[in-house]
């Protein structure tokens, strides 16, 4: 058989294969599970997402204490004691006064119970207060969202190391398939004497190699498969295919202003910038005075006639009024930490902004080293493919050994698994910069 005849004969059964292992593949549906999916999933299952309604619901008790305070406030109070020396009008006119008229000494044991009512009618810093707890609670929720967007940069890592393992598999399964059609070709050729069992042995040894490793592929994807589980909270068939549901054909510009601003960091910026107005506005509400109207209802001895010496209820009621006008500046100093408090919120924000900026610049760079690389990626494959039908047809005629055969399919499947190895590092690179600029990843 001449090698155009073998050559035929080859890739009639490579289309008879392929045809039936598609023909497998509609009997059974393979999952899907898309990197977009694992990473909101991640964020959800992290227990650190349970605390912005933890929070809501700090901050709702901290609110209503404070619209509470509207509201009438009562108290009580009742005492008992006694009085070494007590008022005496006979004593300071000497004794009797006038016409024989005698004015009651009080007890020198004096007793007292009241309730007092208490009506807030003016506070300014009740709705600066108010202000202030709404700017805190989405600051800290703000907080959380940030931490949990790192979680998509481990959801990534995971992701593709499996994409990986998978590309390298697949390529090791159709270099087995290979050797093990050789290793055929090799022991008949053993058998009818045209060959030393050398050749057998030698195909031998680097199947159980190239076995091994596919072995210790399977141990660590399955490892990496576990881990991801562990992340996104989502449990997916062992043989399940990782996908992303398309990529873009352009990317954001790094140059581009606005090209990081989507990061959850910033919002949490932009909510402490917030959080600090508002609380320099409660602040500045403090100087303000309060007025409150207050009522008092009581029974004692000697009730409010201090000669009383009777039990006897009493009441009272009235407005007050609070106002510090003097604090000797500590109004303006607080106002003052206040604002370099902003300034410092804003140089964490421009130094996060250039953080950002120089790590995608280096993804960006990664990106077009890669996309230049598997221009030639392709070409360098086809080349290798050539060499190595050619090379198959020269041993299948006996015309080489096995270690030159090996030789020439090693080389095959190096670029191939350089090729693969591209593509799924070109997939991570644009996953991670688009992760890196706060953009979803589609």
């Amino acid at each position: 058989m001449t090698y155009k005849q073998r050559y035929l004969c080859a890739s009639l059964i490579a289309a008879l294969f392929a045809h039936r292992a598609g023909a497998q593949a509609t009997t059974r549906a393979v999952d899907t599970v898309y990197l977009d999916a694992l990473q909101h999933a991640a964020e959800t299952t992290d227990r650190r997402a349970a605390q912005i309604e933890i929070l809501a619901a700090q901050s709702a008790l901290r609110l209503q204490t404070i619209r509470n305070e509207r509201l009438p406030s009562l108290s009580g109070s009742a005492s008992a004691q006694y009085l070494s020396d007590v008022a005496s009008v006979s004593s300071v006119l000497g004794g009797v006064l006038p016409g024989g008229v005698q004015i009651p000494t009080p007890y020198h044991d004096q007793y007292d119970a009241s309730v007092t009512a208490r009506q807030p009618l003016f506070d300014a810093t009740r709705t600066r207060r108010v202000a202030v707890e709404h700017a805190q609670t989405a600051e800290s929720a703000a907080r959380i969202q940030a931490a949990l967007w790192q979680q998509r940069q481990q959801v990534n890592d995971a992701f593709f190391a499996i994409q990986l393992y998978d590309a390298q598999q697949r390529s090791l399964d159709a270099s087995v398939t290979d050797l093990d059609a050789r290793h055929t070709a090799a022991q008949q050729r053993v058998t009818a004497g045209s060959a030393l069992p050398g050749e057998v042995l030698l195909l031998d040894a680097e199947l159980a190699r190239r076995n091994q490793t596919k072995r210790e592929l399977q141990a660590q994807r399955e490892a990496t498969r576990a881990v991801l589980i562990a992340l996104a909270g989502v449990d997916f068939a062992s043989d399940a295919k990782l996908a992303t549901r398309g990529e873009s054909s352009s990317l954001p510009a790094t140059d581009d202003a606005n090209a990081t601003r989507a990061r959850p960091e910033y919002q949490t910026f932009r909510r402490t910038l917030e959080t600090i107005n508002a609380r320099s506005a409660e602040l500045s509400a403090r100087d303000f005075p309060r007025v409150s109207a207050f009522g008092r209802v009581g029974y004692g001895r000697p009730g409010l006639n201090a000669l009383g010496r009777s039990f006897n209820a009493y009441w009272t009621a009235g407005v007050q009024l609070e106002w510090s006008p003097l604090n000797w500046g500590r109004t303006k100093r607080e106002l003052q930490v206040q604002q370099l408090q902003a300034q410092i919120v804003g140089s964490d924000e421009a130094a996060f902004g250039e953080t950002v900026k120089r790590t995608a610049i280096g993804q960006s760079g990664q990106i077009t080293a890669l996309e230049q690389s598997l221009v030639m990626d392709d070409s360098i494959l086809s080349l290798r493919a050539r060499v190595l039908t050619e090379t198959r047809l020269r041993f299948d005629e006996g015309e080489i050994t096995s270690a030159e055969y090996i030789a020439r399919q090693t080389e095959y499947l190096s670029a191939q698994l350089d090729r693969d190895t591209r593509r799924v590092r070109m997939s991570e690179a644009r996953a991670r910069y688009l992760t890196t600029l706060g953009r979803e990843v589609r």
